[in-house]
């Protein structure tokens, strides 16, 4: 295996924030790439700019649907400017820009649980461009899409003739700090009290075991004072969680329960995603939530 390059930051404050999330143990750089310290040491691959630290299931999100969800994205947002999925993006920019006033912090610890194709992770690096970014997620064509859409300073073009369009350009964020990996958003690599800043944007539900393990995940990770900017349409796809969580209430208590205080919370953002070049969308009733990790 070849030498690991972590980006900027410095390898070491990255290094320093990881742990294994096998066995629970720190990392080092050794002469074979990033290495577990662990009683038995495993090491950390990289794929084409994308750490590995584990390997779990993608579901559906394939090359073909990471690269129409990247496009349908770019329809709406870069060329319709108005975007209509915009309540929810600009929704989040809010949150956090008031959680970064708030911390006061030049160079926060921000993650991003669940990245997509990287919109998330490249809006929050211009919000805080000293911040150590971390962006996870399970799919490898996900990630390796945001990769490039985030690092690189040309526009991405794809092809979606399917859905009307020859082709579209997704413009690159040019920011390198960034760091991705495919990682389970359930056990993260990372150490308790780690991140200033943790997001969990419409993810909770696509998980297997809906939005337990992953909320106290973020608990774990956060810094006391640090915030959790959640959203999700709770489209659940197990009849258990539709029973366990049949509205947003019983979500919230769970999120208090959990140990955060909820800041603020609403239930009515209508968050429109484009499917096609006629601008048809599927609309989701989305619940967005701001809550300090006391």
């Amino acid at each position: 295996m070849s030498q690991i390059t972590l980006p900027s930051p410095e390898p070491e404050t990255i290094i320093r924030l990881l742990r294994c999330p096998r066995c629970r143990a720190s990392y080092a750089r050794r002469r074979q790439g990033l290495v577990c310290t662990g009683a038995k040491p495993h090491s950390v691959t990289e794929r084409e700019g994308v750490f590995v630290f584990a390997r779990p299931s993608p579901g559906k999100y394939d090359p073909s649907y990471a690269t129409r969800y990247a496009a349908l994205w770019t329809f709406g947002y870069a060329t319709r400017h108005s975007g209509l999925d915009e309540g929810l993006y600009r929704t989040v920019s809010s949150l956090t820009a008031q959680a970064l006033v708030r911390q006061g912090s030049e160079a926060p610890v921000i993650v991003d649980a669940g990245c997509g194709v990287g919109r998330i992770t490249g809006d929050a690096s211009r919000l805080a461009p000293r911040a150590t970014v971390l962006a996870f997620d399970a799919s490898p064509p996900m990630l390796n899409l945001a990769r490039r859409i985030v690092h690189g300073a040309k526009p991405v073009a794809v092809k979606l003739p399917s859905y009307g369009f020859p082709l579209l350009n997704i413009p690159g964020y040019a920011n390198t700090r960034p760091i991705f990996a495919r990682a389970d958003v359930e056990n993260l690599p990372l150490k308790n009290r780690s991140a200033d800043l943790f997001f969990s944007v419409n993810i909770v539900d696509r998980l297997p075991h809906g939005p337990e393990r992953a909320l106290r995940e973020a608990f774990r990770v956060l810094r006391r004072g640090g915030t959790l900017v959640f959203t999700d349409p709770f489209n659940w796809t197990e009849d258990w969680l539709w029973k366990r969580y049949p509205d947003s209430s019983t979500v919230l208590r769970f999120i208090e329960k959990t140990g955060f205080a909820i800041e603020t919370w609403f239930d009515e953002l209508s968050y429109r995603e484009i499917i096609d070049a006629r601008g048809s969308v599927d609309e989701f009733r989305t619940v967005v939530v701001s809550a300090v990790k006391p």
